[in-house]
């Protein structure tokens, strides 16, 4: 988990901008041991490191065990099915829905493995067939599992200089770790909010100066100004952000215009959830319009809001298809409109890892919606293509800001982290330690 992985990197962006909140955890080495005549499998760290200090010593690496593992390999593909499957979830759930599933896994690698290097082997192996089952998302799915397993190997050499060394009980300790993992998950989308909140109220105090009321953007009359938000797509961070605001500035209300996002309409869904969750609807407008509309849409707006499948290196962001449209156009109309990636840090991809990967879905997904004349005309004929491209990526040198739960970054900050996901990508996932 990030929360409890390297702070090196924030402990330097703290030194050059008050940005980033302070108090990141740090993690302290492993103590050294004594040897002993029997080489223990798992060892605490020496002072002459092959590898960057900041990362717990590994498991030897051994291979997958060759028999006796169909309960393991029906268990893995059963797991690989279900998240390739899922176009519910966005790239948030879709990781906590792969971590989920490497706790099961590893509870059937336990039984099967005879030591401790063939139980990591087993647990990396899953691991890295997870973060491949969604390309699209595979950022968010391969930091939340790297992550993962860094704080297991951490808490194995904790445990191991205890004495503990059993299979059974380095399964008892995996489970542990994944829970606590589950649980500080679920604060994370509280401090994004909080971000998003201390960002919006200085932006509204600040920047915002348009005169517009909240009767004349939205359908209800108040007495605040509204902030006028364009958004797109069924994003849970930008439900539970969207949420926070609301609750904490009690001065100002928000006009949100969402695009429906075609094919399956998640916008219309995310705004029916925000909706349904806000206790303050007096203070809320919500404006669903067809994806088509975005230009006539975006002319009267304050910032744009998108969340993030992925975050490249250089901090281009990959969001549901529509995201760069509403962006052109809004900068368009105004130079000055803000446009801002709101994500977790998990979603930053190593570098040479945002491959820009173009996931394509079938026909129907579109022509489901056309009158039957017209899809018996069209589908399946030679030369007749239907767009199918669900994610597009926005440069950027279009992107305002990077709001997170760790802070508000920028494009030198978000290259760190990538750094830091590719060293930890190297090391566990291609086992290479100098």
């Amino acid at each position: 988990m990030f929360q409890r992985g390297p702070a090196r990197l924030f402990k330097r962006m703290s030194k050059r901008t008050s940005r980033i909140p302070e108090g990141s955890n740090t993690t302290s080495q492993p103590s050294h041991q004594r040897e002993s005549q029997q080489q223990p499998i798992l060892e605490a760290q020496h002072q002459v490191e092959t590898h960057p200090t900041w990362l717990p010593k590994l498991p030897p690496s051994q291979p997958l065990p060759e028999e006796e593992t169909e309960d393991y390999d029906d268990a893995l593909k059963g797991a690989m099915r279900e998240l390739r499957n899922d176009f519910t979830s966005g790239a948030r759930q879709l990781a906590e829905s792969a971590l989920d599933r490497l706790a099961y896994v590893t509870d059937i690698a336990a039984c099967m493995a005879t030591s401790w290097g063939e139980f990591w082997a087993l647990m990396v192996y899953a691991a890295k067939q997870f973060s491949r089952a969604r390309p699209s998302m595979s950022a968010a799915i391969t930091a939340c599992l790297l992550r993962a397993l860094e704080r297991i190997a951490r808490t194995w050499n904790e445990e191991h200089a205890k004495g503990i060394q059993s299979t059974v009980e380095l399964a008892r300790i995996a489970g542990g770790v994944f829970n606590a993992i589950v649980r500080e998950r679920k604060e994370l989308s509280g401090q994004l909010g909080t971000t998003f909140t201390s960002w919006l109220k200085r932006y509204y105090n600040e920047v915002l100066q348009h005169p517009l009321r909240f009767d004349q953007v939205g359908r209800a009359e108040l007495p605040q100004t509204p902030v006028r938000i364009l958004t797109l797509s069924n994003s849970s961070t930008i439900r539970a952000a969207i949420l926070h605001a609301i609750s904490s500035l009690p001065s100002v209300a928000i006009h949100l215009t969402v695009l429906e996002s075609r094919p399956r309409c998640e916008g219309a869904d995310m705004a029916a959830q925000i909706y349904a969750s806000a206790h303050h609807k007096h203070r809320l407008s919500i404006n669903i319009i067809p994806d088509c509309a975005v230009g006539t849409a975006s002319r009267d707006i304050d910032f744009v809001l998108l969340g993030a499948d992925c975050i490249s290196s250089t901090g281009d962001v990959s969001n549901k298809i529509g995201s760069l449209a509403a962006t052109l156009c809004a900068k368009s109309y105004n130079k000055n409109v803000a446009v801002v990636a709101l994500s977790d840090v998990e979603k930053i991809a190593a570098p040479g890892q945002d491959s820009k990967h173009i996931e394509r879905h079938p026909p129907s997904e579109l022509t489901s919606a056309w009158a039957p004349a017209t899809r018996n005309q069209l589908e399946g004929k030679a030369h007749v293509d239907v767009f199918g491209e669900w994610f597009e990526w926005v440069p950027a040198n279009l992107i305002d800001v990077y709001i997170t739960e760790k802070g508000i970054l920028n494009k030198e900050d978000v290259d760190e982290l990538a750094k830091e996901i590719a060293e930890l990508d190297k090391y566990i996932f291609q086992q290479k330690k100098d």
